[in-house]
């Protein structure tokens, strides 16, 4: 227990409130992530438990799932790589396997999806990815084409020129982005 309290309070701008996360609000924003309830329940399930696994930390947890079972394909809980998930040989197996799958994984500094998802998305032939992001938010994404990550930075580095934080300048780049590529996010 006392290991537990020490990793919830190493990292206070990525706590994870409990009881919001446990809240029919919270749950409410997974039920029209697909048009199965019972996918959207094994999606919501399994983003609070990672949620709850790293507060207080800026470690991601991640899931992949059956799109059309809902049954959880794999997933890394034990990552220590900071902000990351390393495809390791299991994990590209298994996408490898033809399956229909979603992913979820979680972003600690709660910020949308990052041209690094987007294109993992595509690579991969993910049908969605979801993001349970540390302060509640949750965003649903796709992408059917590569983006270049140079034009994103580019992007990003005019918005934050023009006076914007990093949240509303990445916001408004995948908004740009969105306009000529084949991408889709949105928070739910």
């Amino acid at each position: 227990m006392a290991l537990e309290y020490q990793r919830y309070g190493r990292n206070k701008d990525t706590l994870v409130d409990k009881t919001y996360i446990d809240s029919g609000e919270y749950r409410r924003k997974f039920d029209n992530l697909t048009d199965d309830p019972t996918v959207n329940k094994v999606i919501y399930n399994s983003a609070k438990k990672a949620l709850k696994h790293r507060s207080g930390t800026a470690l991601e947890d991640m899931y992949w799932f059956d799109s059309i079972s809902g049954k959880v394909l794999l997933s890394v809980t034990d990552s220590t790589d900071e902000r990351a998930i390393i495809y390791t040989d299991k994990i590209r197996n298994t996408i490898k396997s033809g399956t229909k799958i979603i992913t979820l994984h979680t972003h600690p500094s709660s910020m949308p999806p990052s041209i690094d998802d987007f294109n993992s998305c595509f690579k991969n032939g993910y049908e969605i990815g979801i993001i349970a992001c540390h302060d509640g938010r949750v965003f649903k994404y796709s992408s059917k084409q590569f983006v270049s990550k140079a034009l994103y930075e580019l992007y990003i580095g005019e918005y934050l020129d023009d006076g914007l934080n990093e949240f509303d300048a990445q916001f408004k780049t995948l908004e740009k982005l969105k306009e000529n590529h084949l991408i889709h996010f949105e928070e739910v």
